[in-house]
């Protein structure tokens, strides 16, 4: 975008840099009449000291497009004169600091009262992913916890953790991709299903991450571990559901069930019509209904049995740049980015998980909103909240509601503790940074610390 202005210097004006937040918001790069082009590659910082703001300037060197703007106040102290008579002293002036303005949407969160709040409570390693257990009365809530070693078991009670036991995997050399829980054997005994990414490498043929799956079942000593499809697999209530990784593509053949066997676990035979051809693009919210990811990562309400969207249930709802579990999958015909050598081959392509959904006994579907940025290179800082939403459908549109606080840092992944058919708290998955490199952290929050 091209924005003129009849100012001499447009971005020392106050009106040019509220339009300039404005548009990079919508992911324009901008250019002002004032500034030639100069060609080149890179990108420049360019630190301006304005009498009523700080500026800090993010441009392409090829055309000098601004594709980024911060701007903050001058913290100046006034001029002190002794008063003549007695006042009342002054308020101090308050700086006030805008976040970096990058291509993300306002969304305005009500106040919550979090006071109540418990600290999070430090997680050793790298957790990738997060299932719920049980609730006991004496030793609080069971979880587990997945990274890229094997799967780790805790109680939760008065808000620390306790060990019970670990399930290990027998490669260093895998990556934790999710975790789930869920009954599908109608035992009364929840089972998780863990899957890792074994990322096989070739010097001139790219990353092929093959999936390795293990069902795990809780042992006095840990876990009981069963061999199952080494697939895509999703547990959902009492139901499970797999599906194979292509060759070059993401999935391949149809979703079919997860059933007990004698040896441990396998694919059924008929497909599962309501699933086509994504595991992850479809979450059935009961007998009738699912919600759907579109093709541009918002969500809709579909009828199960024929994949339609229902009147009124599509959701024209931000939810952010979620980035996932990563999967590399080869090409069949590499590319090139430039040039003809090898080096300048593509041969993969890589391809990310939605977030969880999980839907409560009430019908209630519970998802992540990533409002939380990283900041600018070099001068931004971590800003924004990461929120647990839930999606209600009224019979005529689905709606979203905000019923735990807002997160200071990256949720990863999520799991609902329900009492007696309702949702009471959820634990969080929380991380310093987006893609699980960063410090981690386990938070419990309540229903209850919102007043709701």
């Amino acid at each position: 975008m091209l924005l003129v202005s009849s100012a001499d210097s447009p971005l020392e004006t106050v009106a040019v840099q509220e339009v300039l937040e404005q548009v990079l918001q919508h992911g324009f790069a901008v250019r002002t009449s004032s500034e030639p082009t100069a060609g080149g590659s890179g990108l420049i910082l360019e630190l301006r000291e304005g009498r009523d703001s700080n500026m800090a300037i993010l441009r392409r060197a090829s055309d000098t497009a601004i594709i980024a703007f911060e701007r903050q106040a001058p913290a100046t102290l006034p001029a002190v004169t002794p008063p003549a008579t007695p006042r009342t002293a002054a308020a101090a002036p308050v700086v006030q600091t805008t976040a970096p303005k990058v291509a993300a949407p306002i969304v305005v969160v009500e106040t919550r009262n979090i006071s109540d709040l418990p600290g999070p409570v430090p997680l050793p390693g790298h957790p990738r992913s997060l299932a719920f257990l049980m609730e006991t009365a004496g030793h609080g809530l069971e979880l587990a916890l997945q990274n890229d070693s094997g799967v780790q078991r805790y109680h939760l009670r008065n808000n620390v953790l306790q060990p019970l036991g670990a399930y290990t995997t027998a490669s260093n050399a895998i990556r934790g991709l999710y975790l789930e829980s869920g009954d599908p054997d109608n035992d009364g005994q929840r089972e998780l299903a863990a899957v890792w990414a074994d990322d096989l490498q070739g010097i001139y043929e790219g990353t092929d991450s093959q999936l390795r799956t293990t069902i795990l079942e809780t042992a006095p000593q840990g876990f009981a571990a069963s061999t199952g499809p080494q697939a895509f697999m999703r547990l959902i209530d009492n139901k499970g559901l797999v599906q194979n990784r292509g060759t070059y593509t993401l999935y391949n053949g149809p979703v079919r069930s997860l059933n007990a066997a004698d040896q441990g676990w396998e694919a059924g035979g008929q497909p599962v019509t309501w699933a086509h051809s994504n595991l992850f693009d479809i979450t059935p919210l009961d007998d009738s209904t699912a919600l759907q990811w579109t093709a541009d990562k918002q969500l809709r309400l579909v009828a199960l049995d024929s994949g339609l969207p229902l009147p009124g249930g599509t959701l024209l709802y931000d939810l952010g740049e979620f980035v996932g579990p990563r999967i590399a999958v080869p090409l069949e015909t590499p590319e090139y980015r430039s040039g003809l050598s090898k080096e300048d081959m593509v041969r993969e392509t890589w391809s990310t998980l939605p977030p969880r959904i999980s839907v409560a006994s009430d019908g209630t579907a519970y998802t992540i909103r990533r409002e939380r940025s990283m900041g600018l290179p070099l001068v931004g800082k971590p800003s924004g909240q990461d929120h647990l939403i839930a999606l209600h459908w009224n019979g005529q549109r689905l709606m979203v509601t905000d019923p735990f606080p807002g997160m200071e840092a990256f949720i990863l992944d999520f799991a609902l503790v329900e009492r007696e058919g309702h949702v009471k708290s959820a634990l969080l998955l929380l991380n310093k940074k987006p893609d699980g490199n960063g410090e981690a952290y386990l938070q419990l929050v309540s229903m209850e610390n919102n007043g709701l």
